[in-house]
């Protein structure tokens, strides 16, 4: 049998596994990166990845299966999830988060420390410091150990030929023979006109994604007429710092509401049930003069949180103030302390059970108490959700259904499981995505 050749491009999540798997599939690998040093989507994220029916729940003692995790992301999208991504996506991510444990030899466990909206299960896994920047570091390790596949910094993926694709490195171009390619290129965050055109509502966050998210997939693939999905979707992040520290923009993560922690505007008021999802949240966010409110949260869940990887950088990178009393805290960020004060004493009611919150927010955590932690907060944009449309073997599909022949895609490039706007991304469904049909692209792309 001859042996196949497989052009992968991206080096991101959904990349790195398809070229692991097209690789344990018998091929040869080529995995084309623009720039390996500067961070991924992937790295800048928290490094949680969903996935139901795993051997980490089943030692945990906890029933969750494929089905469920698609009814949840079907309840939670209100059903605009396109059903075949969801489906293959839900299906084979356990068997994905098994791959990366037994064949890549990550060190998966089971995140408990936090409940997630949109899981009616603990689904989340990691890797052990539950940090994006550990877990893409962990697999560019399980990337180098495969000697299958060769990896290429600087290189640029610029069209797609009937041998291949095109490539540029240092400005020379070049044809490159590919009995497949994949599109793991990340999706078009990073390009103003694009979500100018596509996702509007996301224009003006600030960015909190990788920088070479600009469109390349839906670029290569203008002329093949491509079906595109849920282009207006994608990941909002409201728990981003406005400031940049050492040339980043501290993350604090996802878990801060379900520990109880609120947000206020300048006015030391709420303005949105904070338990609501992240991109639905960011919306509220923005919407706040200036685009920027403060997060309070107490030890308790400072102490909790410091389980996350991006928030311990945050601490790291000093944006958390530490407040022994209300006054403290309203001096700290020049809020209205009257209001202030009133606004955590009715929170704490709400979390008691002895008040209704009127934005509707149903997970409390306990009351917060002194000392508080706060920080400032804006709303960014972590990455898209729209994308190439895929099939169940992640082969990318035409406008009109039949599959686009030995091209594939994953990842921030094709559809995600979020459905139509910002409201319906799940904590940890990005990289379920990647994942399940990066695992996918690889198999079928490396087996033919």
């Amino acid at each position: 049998m001859t042996e196949r050749h497989i052009l992968v491009a991206g080096a991101g999540a959904a990349g790195m596994m398809a070229a692991l798997a097209a690789a344990a599939a018998g091929a040869r690998v080529r995995l084309v990166e623009r720039d390996l040093s500067e961070p991924s989507t992937l790295a800048l994220s928290g490094g949680l990845f969903a996935a139901a029916g795993t051997r980490w729940q089943q030692d945990a003692g906890i029933e969750d299966s494929p089905a469920r995790f698609a009814a949840d992301v079907a309840g939670f999208t209100a059903g605009t999830a396109n059903p075949g991504v969801l489906a293959t996506v839900t299906a084979h991510a356990a068997r994905a988060a098994t791959f990366l444990a037994d064949v890549a030899g990550l060190p998966v466990h089971l995140h408990t420390a936090s409940n997630w909206p949109g899981h009616s299960a603990p689904r989340l896994h990691a890797t052990p410091a539950e940090s994006g920047a550990e877990l893409s570091a962990l697999l560019r390790e399980a990337v180098a150990r495969q000697p299958r596949i060769a990896l290429e910094d600087g290189t640029d993926l610029v069209a797609l030929s009937a041998e291949g694709a095109e490539l540029s490195q240092a400005g020379s171009r070049r044809r490159v023979a590919a009995d497949a390619v994949v599109l793991a290129t990340g999706g078009f965050g990073a390009a103003q006109p694009l979500l100018e055109r596509h996702a509007p509502a996301a224009a003006q966050a600030v960015r909190a994604g990788g920088r070479h998210a600009d469109g390349t997939a839906l670029r290569v693939t203008e002329g093949l007429a491509p079906a595109l999905a849920c282009m207006d979707a994608y990941q909002g992040q409201p728990h981003v710092s406005p400031h940049l520290r050492d040339g980043v923009r501290p993350r604090f993560g996802a878990s801060l509401p379900a520990l109880g922690a609120i947000m206020v505007s300048r006015a030391g008021l709420r303005f949105a049930a904070e338990d609501l999802g992240p991109s639905e949240l960011t919306a509220h966010l923005l919407a706040q003069p200036g685009g920027v409110a403060v997060e309070i949260w107490d030890a308790a869940a400072q102490a909790a949180a410091m389980a996350g990887g991006p928030f311990r950088h945050a601490a790291a990178l000093g944006v958390i103030a530490r407040c022994d009393s209300v006054a403290e805290l309203a001096a700290r960020f020049a809020l209205p302390e009257a209001a202030l004060r009133a606004t955590l004493d009715h929170a704490a009611r709400c979390a008691r059970g002895d008040a209704t919150d009127p934005f509707g927010r149903r997970r409390w955590g306990a009351p917060l108490a002194p000392p508080f932690h706060a920080a400032e907060v804006t709303g960014a944009l972590a990455h898209t959700q729209g994308g190439l449309l895929v099939d169940g073997r992640a082969q990318v599909l035409r406008a009109d259904g039949t599959p686009i022949p030995r091209l594939f895609a994953a990842g921030g490039a094709a559809c995600g499981i979020s459905g139509d706007g910002s409201a319906g991304y799940v904590p940890g469904n990005g990289l379920a995505q990647s994942f399940a049909l990066g695992l996918l692209a690889g198999e079928a792309a490396g087996r033919g």
